[in-house]
């Protein structure tokens, strides 16, 4: 499984980011992990920092010192709070939203209606109904911008069950939420933590990053576990 995390470092004050974001992740470590009781969600067995820009940067101050840059290409691995544009991220995530919601919309109109998969017995007569043969065939080919498998797994059905507003704003609420995340203070949080679920991991994300000092450094990292 391959996820992304969000780390919250605190202000280096001149001190290497590498050395600091290793070191908050070492805990961590499935192949070495010292945590009781064990918990299989909180950790991971490698980590890559992103291949593109972490977080998008306020454009008035995308080249302040203080943000985190991967040489030799300048991508953007890490900031601190007051520079991440947080109104684009969730601007951005309703963008995508209302593309998917639309690219379903269409299937829907062309196709009879489908039933969520709670509806089966057998995944196998889930996936008969030519709506969602649609989406598969496109989750193969991996060439639509929308119809992953990701989207495939979570039940088309269900996933865009909401009217298109309500789709795109839950989306928009969910556009700084990852996995996982690593607090100042060491834990790693995910949906799996006393069983909280999705809708109450967004929340306390939310609530948790408001709570931050504006230097807290905030960077992102892919694990796989």
């Amino acid at each position: 499984m391959r996820y992304v995390t969000t780390v919250f470092l605190p202000a280096l004050g001149g001190a290497p980011f590498a050395p600091a974001l290793s070191a908050a992740l070492a805990p961590y470590d499935l192949n070495d992990y010292a945590h009781e009781p064990f918990d299989p969600a909180a950790g991971w067995d490698s980590w890559t920092l992103p291949s593109s820009d972490a977080l998008p940067l306020r454009r008035w101050r995308r080249r302040d010192p203080a943000v985190v840059r991967l040489a030799p290409v300048g991508i953007v691995a890490a900031a601190p709070k007051r520079l991440v544009d947080f109104d684009e991220m969730r601007a951005a995530a309703g963008r995508e939203a209302s593309g998917a919601w639309d690219a379903w919309a269409k299937v829907v109109r062309t196709h009879p209606p489908a039933l969520p998969r709670t509806h089966f017995t057998e995944q196998s007569e889930f996936m008969l109904q030519p709506a969602i043969q649609e989406v598969a065939q496109a989750a193969v080919t991996q060439r639509h911008r929308y119809f992953t498998f990701s989207v495939l797994l979570a039940d088309p059905v269900t996933h865009f069950g909401d009217d298109r507003a309500a789709f795109i704003a839950r989306a928009s609420t969910q556009a700084f939420t990852t996995h996982a995340y690593l607090t100042l203070d060491g834990q790693w949080l995910t949906q799996h933590t006393a069983d909280r679920g999705w809708d109450t991991h967004v929340a306390a994300m939310t609530a948790y990053l408001d709570t931050l000092p504006d230097d807290t450094l905030i960077t992102r990292v892919s694990c796989h576990a």
